[in-house]
């Protein structure tokens, strides 16, 4: 198992926002965010699905603090710096020897159309390749995925390719989008 080289800060501050490791404390407004936002969020994240419950939460929170002990993932909770307001979530996993790790975000369907996607996304990208010294932070998407293509977009990361059936999500095939960060392509401006 590929680990990355260091660790990041468990508390990130961006322009309008802190990305914030996971503490058990988060179960219930986790639980309440995805729950808020789950018709958006299932299709195209493998682990919302409709029987999404606190239990999910709480397991998920244990599973992103080991993750994060043994530097396989880094995942945050996407926080307004101004209100301390959960808007979603934002990790960096699946790091590989060639120096990739693979970049997620979501955010509760109240908070879309606002930037935070894009502004959470590229800072923690900008972190992946200047303080964990990634070569690439890669994005990959469903086809279907128009909101997170949009996001994709408006990072300014680089579109790489198209995969036919590159990606699986509940246990089905679809095509995917891949975008990357690669240095010197992004710096940390927040």
């Amino acid at each position: 198992m590929t680990r990355f080289k260091r660790a990041l800060e468990p508390n990130i501050k961006l322009n309008r926002l802190t990305l914030r490791a996971f503490t058990d404390a988060d179960k219930d407004r986790l639980f309440q965010s995805v729950r808020h936002s789950s018709a958006e969020l299932m299709p195209f994240l493998p682990w919302c699905h409709p029987q999404y419950d606190r239990k999910d939460a709480k397991t998920w929170i244990r599973f992103a603090q080991a993750t994060w002990r043994d530097r396989t993932q880094f995942a945050f909770l996407i926080e307004a710096s101004a209100t301390g307001a959960l808007i979603g979530g934002v990790g960096l996993d699946s790091p590989s020897e060639l120096g990739d790790a693979n970049l997620g975000y979501w955010v509760r369907t109240d908070c879309t159309g606002y930037g935070y996607a894009t502004e959470a996304a590229r800072g923690l990208a900008a972190l992946g390749l200047q303080h964990l010294e990634l070569k690439r932070v890669l994005i990959t998407l469903s086809v279907h995925n128009s909101a997170s293509r949009q996001v994709a977009i408006k990072t300014g990361a680089q579109f790489l390719r198209e995969e036919k059936d590159g990606l699986t999500l509940h246990e089905v095939k679809h095509d995917a989008l891949i975008y990357a960060f690669t240095q010197p392509r992004l710096r940390l401006t927040a």
